[in-house]
């Protein structure tokens, strides 16, 4: 059986993009033919719900369900990036992958032992020479892909810049492990906090689960682009 596709989308108003552009581009998404868990905003879920089918299974929920929700008004914003884009909200949105995963796997609407993670909007990188197929692929380990050198660690701002160790769009692997990167990634990002008072994005805290726990990882190379799907 194909691995389950599982994504999420919580509607920000601040947020640069616009509804209309993630109607356009989930679309494309649910429009796959893969069996599929997507969490959706209930504010919004009006707008999709006419993709609701045997394959796409949507389940409507709130941004205060994210178990980062409750800290964000009370966090500083602490890094060194796009003060319009890079949020708490929207680290928080961002760290909550790993348990939108987990939750697809311990519901296992599909009864499947493989899941792959794939961004609401990731289309917006595409054009028609996708190998979509390559999502049908299975991998015990946690299959993700790599823009930098994985091996080169000389990336000295770690909790303040932004680091493409990971592409983060696209990953997936085998629910014993995936569950254990969401166990992992949910206790490094409440120790951070707690420590630090402030968030940064998922593929920072990613890799630094990575330097603890590399042997449950499968690297492949890509960019942001076509590449996060082709190379899978």
């Amino acid at each position: 059986m194909k691995p389950t596709l599982v994504s999420a989308f919580i509607y920000d108003e601040k947020h640069y993009q616009s509804l209309d552009f993630y109607i356009k581009q989930g679309s494309k998404l649910l429009s796959l033919d893969f069996n599929k868990v997507i969490f959706i905003d209930e504010k919004v879920y009006h707008h999709f719900e006419n993709h609701v089918n045997e394959n796409n299974y949507l389940i409507k929920v709130r941004e205060q369900d994210m178990y980062l929700y409750e800290f964000i008004d009370n966090l500083e914003n602490n890094i060194i990036g796009n003060p319009d884009k890079d949020t708490n909200k929207f680290f928080a949105i961002m760290c909550n992958k790993t348990e939108w995963i987990k939750q697809a796997i311990e519901m296992n609407h599909f009864n499947t032992e493989y899941y792959t993670w794939v961004d609401f909007g990731i289309f917006k990188i595409f054009n028609e020479h996708l190998t979509i197929e390559n999502l049908n692929k299975k991998y015990d380990a946690i299959r993700i892909g790599s823009i930098w050198d994985i091996n080169n660690t000389n990336f000295e701002n770690l909790e303040k810049e932004i680091c493409w160790y990971f592409a983060g769009g696209v990953f997936g692997g085998h629910k014993r492990h995936l569950l254990f990167f969401a166990n992992a990634m949910k206790y490094e990002t409440m120790k951070f906090i707690k420590q630090k008072n402030y968030l940064l994005w998922e593929v920072n805290l990613w890799y630094m689960i990575y330097q603890k726990y590399a042997s449950i990882f499968s690297i492949y190379k890509c960019n942001h682009d076509i590449s996060i799907i082709n190379n899978y």
